[in-house]
């Protein structure tokens, strides 16, 4: 397992097959708790895991072949520091057993559980989870509503729940990439969606995304649909069920508007394509069009005025020809 600042990875590439099973599980008893885990065929089995301090929590995407987590009496004793997992399943299926229930996770599900009891974690084929290590005194309920949440499946289709899957989702894509950075906001505004979502399951009417957690996802859903030429205020704010006004007075607090931000944010990668020598066949009005510019002509007064140089010049300086 390699570390480097704030961030662990565990990369079996370098290791004899026999003896990846082990470095695997001691990595992810390293960088959650001690567990104990067994899989049918150690000397075939291929794990990963990647993992980030983000603030007041800890994040990592950790999967591998079938494989059955528990953390039992014993590993409980060797160590305890205190801490809730809330998983998201990304890719495959399983099963979360503590205090009696169980919770069937299918891809965009999600599910809390507390490292201070026994558990246990089945995954019957290959899978990924992306977790967050909140602390006992973050999670922000009462011991009577921690002990009723824990191994109940929260759907990611609908609701907070889809809200949550949707970004933690991204945040897995960006950690897989290596993207993701250490941003103490970002830790803030999981942490709030997380207690939204928990809450949710005691009192449905009493929580609202906070304005951290809506400018996250605002900025999320831009970047999945720049290409889209009738993305704007309006659509941005009914696809994340908030006003327009609301939505104004969160980007506001970024020194920005919505309508900049998608400006913004298209420019970039057309800037970035087209210094791109990968892309070098492709036009420039065919550049703009991907990310929104159906109009040549205002794309590139758009640039030019940004940039300072033309589309075509831009690329010619960058890439040549």
């Amino acid at each position: 397992m390699t570390t480097t600042t704030g961030q662990v990875s565990f990369d079996p590439d370098p290791l004899a097959p026999g003896e990846r099973f082990e470095a695997w599980h001691h990595a992810v008893s390293t960088a959650f708790v001690p567990l104990d885990a067994s899989t049918e065929q150690p000397s075939q089995f291929h794990g990963s895991l990647t993992g980030l301090a983000l603030g007041s929590l800890s994040v990592a995407g950790v999967g591998g072949d079938a494989v059955t987590v528990r953390r039992s009496r014993q590993a409980i004793a060797a160590g305890d520091p205190g801490v809730f997992k809330f998983a998201l399943q990304v890719q495959g299926s399983s099963l979360t057993r503590q205090d009696g229930r169980e919770a069937i996770l299918s891809p965009g599900d999600l599910v809390i559980y507390d490292t201070r009891r026994p558990y246990d974690l089945v995954f019957d084929g290959a899978y990924r989870m992306f977790v967050v290590q909140i602390a006992v005194e973050h999670l922000g309920l009462s011991a009577e509503q921690a002990r009723d949440v824990v191994a109940q499946r929260i759907p990611g289709s609908a609701g907070l729940g889809a809200l949550t899957s949707s970004l933690l989702g991204s945040l897995d894509d960006q950690l897989q990439k290596g993207e993701m950075a250490p941003d103490p906001r970002a830790a803030s505004a999981v942490l709030q969606l997380v207690q939204a979502t928990l809450l949710s399951r005691f009192r449905p009417a009493a929580d609202v995304p906070t304005r951290d957690v809506v400018y996250l996802e605002a900025v999320k859903h831009i970047d999945d649909r720049l290409g889209d030429p009738g993305l704007g205020v309006e659509a941005v704010a009914r696809a994340l069920h908030v006003s327009m006004r609301y939505l104004q007075g969160v980007f506001a607090q970024e020194g920005t508007t919505p309508s900049e931000w998608i400006r913004r944010r298209r420019l970039e990668r057309c800037r970035l394509e087209l210094g791109d020598p990968a892309h070098a066949h492709r036009s420039v009005s065919a550049v703009a069009a991907r990310w929104g510019y159906p109009e040549a002509s205002s794309f590139s007064r758009a640039f030019k005025n940004a940039y300072g140089v033309s589309p075509g010049a831009f690329r010619r300086q960058i890439v040549g020809g």
